[in-house]
């Protein structure tokens, strides 16, 4: 099975955003620009995928628009034989809210992932059923941008459980999908994973932890300065069309590190260190994840995910928070300095930690939340 050049992957990627206005009973040509319709045979009718996404109300009304491409890998080109999944981005608001609900599912391998992608992605896959069903025993590439890697995440595990064809996977500032063991079954049953980001596009930090992606991490640019516009697919600010045209394979892009098992203690007189960027996004989650698996309480968040019909994945952090600072005198720092950073991290950094009650937690989680997400709509709007 070959690799997609991270150029002919990116163009992909764009090219799933022509399908949104198709519909159902389009039997008119694609437009396929020339570099795809070298590699790659799509047909309107035939070939466009259909989903539902937004709210629940979305789906109630099954407003549904085009969400991507099916393509065969043409006799004359370098993927004969081979078939692609192209899958679009978020698109309006209710895309959006699709990408920031925090709800979590049974994902195709059984494991805990996002419900809103989950929801839009079983929307689809009846019609990829049937696609590949005729398919035969032929690998494929599932590629996407935004909620689309989202998307072609979830379908890549499940094509690749469903129907044990080599599956490669592509994305560009995807959103997590899952928590740790849909992330590891990911990296073990999958032929490839090509995870490329611009370091300054928020996207790719939500949802967060518990959620944590799947795969290296590619680097088409380094800067850690939250930059809605490095989210887009197209133009050079950066641009992610433009950044993975610079490399004729993912060898040669900076791997990135991955710090989900770095062992971070935040002080709290350190705390004015901290401003809102990718590297202390990193750093602040590493904190969480160490204070929460040295004191016990990662085992029991992880256990009562999905089983509390009252508590959100959040609540459960702030109350283990709580109880963490109850253990040990030292603990107790550790805990204000988490929340110290996070305060910085927000633009709050006047605001002093007078107690670790449970509401003081939940507020400084919500307002790092209300950050994020608002760093992140702004991103998202920018690709139209």
């Amino acid at each position: 099975m070959k690799i997609l050049t991270p150029i002919l992957a990116s163009n992909l990627a764009e090219f799933a955003y022509d399908s949104e206005y198709i519909k159902k009973d389009n039997i008119s040509k694609i437009n396929t620009p020339a570099m795809l319709a070298k590699q790659f045979l799509f047909n309107a009718q035939k070939s466009t995928l259909h989903g539902v996404s937004g709210t629940t109300a979305e789906h109630v009304l099954n407003h549904t628009s085009g969400f991507g491409f099916f393509g065969m890998g043409r006799n004359e080109g370098m993927f004969k034989g081979e078939a692609v999944l192209a899958f679009r981005g978020t698109a309006g608001m209710c895309d959006a809210l699709t990408d920031l609900h925090c709800g979590v599912t049974s994902g195709p391998n059984n494991q805990l992932v996002h419900s809103g992608f989950n929801r839009t992605f079983n929307s689809m896959k009846p019609q990829i059923a049937t696609l590949l069903e005729k398919l035969g025993n032929k690998p494929i590439h599932c590629v996407g941008h935004s909620l689309g890697g989202a998307l072609a995440n979830l379908a890549a595990i499940w094509i690749r459980k469903t129907f044990k064809i080599p599956v490669k996977l592509y994305t560009f500032g995807s959103p997590r999908v899952g928590f740790a063991p849909y992330a590891i079954q990911a990296e073990t049953s999958l032929s490839g994973i090509y995870r490329a980001v611009h370091r300054s596009d928020p996207v790719p930090m939500v949802p967060v932890w518990p959620f944590v992606h799947a795969g290296d991490e590619y680097r088409l640019s380094t800067c850690v300065s939250f930059v809605g516009a490095s989210h887009k697919m197209k133009g050079n600010a950066p641009g992610y069309i433009n950044t993975a045209s610079r490399y004729a394979d993912y060898k040669q892009m900076q791997m990135g590190s991955i710090c989900n098992l770095e062992h971070v203690r935040l002080k709290y007189e350190k705390r004015h260190l901290a401003c809102f960027n990718a590297h202390w996004s990193d750093k602040i989650s590493a904190g969480l994840i160490w204070l929460l698996r040295s004191s016990g309480k990662l085992t029991s968040i992880l256990a009562q995910v999905g089983v509390s019909s009252t508590l959100s994945i959040y609540d459960l952090i702030a109350r283990s928070l709580v109880e963490i600072s109850q253990m040990t005198r030292e603990y107790a720092e550790d805990c204000k300095g988490l929340l110290g950073h996070i305060l910085t991290f927000v633009g709050k950094p006047g605001v002093k930690i007078v107690d670790l009650s449970y509401s003081t937690v939940r507020s400084i989680l919500s307002m790092l939340l209300s950050r994020l997400k608002s760093v992140v709509v702004e991103a998202i709007g920018l690709v139209y």
